[in-house]
C-alpha cells in the first residue's frame, strides 16, 4: 500500500540515491559546468503520476551534455522491470545513474515516470504488470484487443494495422517492432466510457476525480514548467505557435485544459494526451464526452494528420460539447 504523498522509496529504493543535476552559474562554471547535488525533497506517487519528479531518459540533451563534459560514454537507458519481482529481489542501484533534472515537485517533464509507476505496481501487487492489467482493467471492461505483449498473441498481432510514414505525397510502409501496449478504438472507447460514467467499474469516485483535477498550484514552479514546455503536447492539443504561455495544467492522468484551446476547441476541464502513431484522446467528465482520433501515420505530429485532427476535434466539441 502507498498513498499519494508519502515517499515511494520503500518500494522503489533505486530512486532514493538519485541526485539533482543543474548548470553551474558560479565563478568556476567554465571548469565545472554542471553541479550534482543531493535532492532535498522526496519522490512521491503524486510526483510520478503528474510527471513532476525530475526523472528523464539518458537522451535528454542536458544529461548528454553533462556526460560529455565528464568524458563519459553515453549510457543505455535504464528501464525498471515490468515482470514479477519478489519484495526481496531488488534492482542494482549502481545501474541507475541518470540524475534528476530538478527537485521532485519543482518542475514538469514527460520522462520515465510511467516505467517507474509500472515497477511500483509490480512491487506492490507481487505479480507481473501484464497480469495485473489484464485482470483489473482489460478483462473487466471487455478490452479483448488490448495487450502489453502483442508479440505473444498471434490473433491480436494478425489484426494490427500496419504503420506508414509520409514521404512527400507518398505513404511508405514502416516495419515497427511488436512491443508495448496495443489496443483498438472500441477498446479505448470502453475505457473512456467507464471513466466518464457516473459509476466507474475500475476506480472509486475520489480516484476518478483525480484524473481530472489539476495538480499544480497557480504560482508553482511545476505549473510554470508545463506552461512553457509545449513540445510534447502543443500540436495534438491545439495550441498555436504564437501562444507563448499555454493554458494547461496536469492531473494524475494527463494534460488538463484551463481555457478553451483555439485550434482544437477543447473546452476548459478537458483531459487529453497523445501517442504514437498520431493517436489523440480527450475526455470531459462534466460534459460526459470522450473523443478519439486515431491513425497509423508517422511521423508524430505530421502536419497533415494534425490538421485533420484539429478539424475533427473543433467540429466535434462545437456539435456535442
Amino acid at each position: 500500500m502507498v498513498t499519494l504523498d508519502e515517499p515511494v522509496y520503500p518500494h522503489l529504493q533505486e530512486l532514493e540515491s538519485l541526485k539533482v543535476l543543474s548548470r553551474n552559474t558560479g565563478p568556476d562554471s567554465e571548469s565545472q559546468p554542471f553541479l550534482l547535488q543531493p535532492a532535498t525533497k522526496k519522490i512521491t506517487l503524486r510526483h510520478l503520476l503528474s510527471h513532476s519528479n525530475g526523472i528523464d531518459y539518458e537522451y535528454n540533451p542536458m544529461v548528454t551534455e553533462w556526460r560529455k563534459s565528464k568524458g563519459d560514454e553515453p549510457k543505455p537507458d535504464f528501464h525498471p522491470t515490468r515482470e514479477y519481482k519478489s519484495p526481496e529481489s531488488k534492482l542494482d542501484t549502481e545501474v541507475i545513474t541518470t540524475p534528476l533534472l530538478f527537485e521532485p515537485g519543482e518542475g514538469w517533464l514527460y520522462g520515465a515516470s510511467i516505467e517507474w509507476t509500472q515497477c511500483l505496481v509490480v512491487r506492490l501487487t507481487n505479480q507481473p504488470f501484464t497480469k495485473y492489467v489484464n485482470e483489473n482493467i482489460f478483462n473487466p471492461l471487455g478490452m479483448t484487443s488490448s495487450t502489453y505483449t502483442p508479440q505473444n498473441d498471434v490473433e491480436i498481432a494478425s489484426r494490427i494495422l500496419k504503420m506508414v510514414r509520409r514521404d512527400g505525397e507518398r505513404l511508405l510502409s514502416v516495419n515497427y517492432p511488436l512491443k508495448e501496449l496495443i489496443s483498438s478504438v472500441p477498446d479505448l472507447s470502453n475505457l473512456f466510457v467507464d471513466l466518464i460514467s457516473q459509476s466507474s467499474r475500475l476506480l472509486k469516485k475520489e480516484h476518478v476525480d483525480l484524473l481530472f483535477t489539476p495538480q499544480f498550484a497557480l504560482e508553482s514552479p511545476a505549473r510554470r514548467y508545463i506552461h512553457q514546455d509545449t513540445e510534447n503536447y502543443a500540436a495534438p492539443a491545439g495550441i498555436p505557435a504564437t501562444m507563448k504561455e499555454a493554458p494547461v495544467n496536469h492531473s494524475l492522468a494527463a494534460l488538463v485544459v484551463e481555457e478553451e484551446l483555439p485550434l482544437s476547441g477543447m473546452p476548459k476541464g478537458t483531459v487529453t494526451w497523445n501517442g504514437m502513431p498520431n493517436l489523440i484522446w480527450a475526455m470531459h467528465k462534466e460534459k460526459g464526452l470522450a473523443m478519439i482520433f486515431a491513425t497509423q501515420v508517422l511521423p508524430v505530429d505530421d502536419e497533415k494528420t494534425i490538421g485533420l485532427a484539429m478539424a475533427f476535434f473543433k467540429e466535434a466539441w462545437s456539435t456535442f460539447g
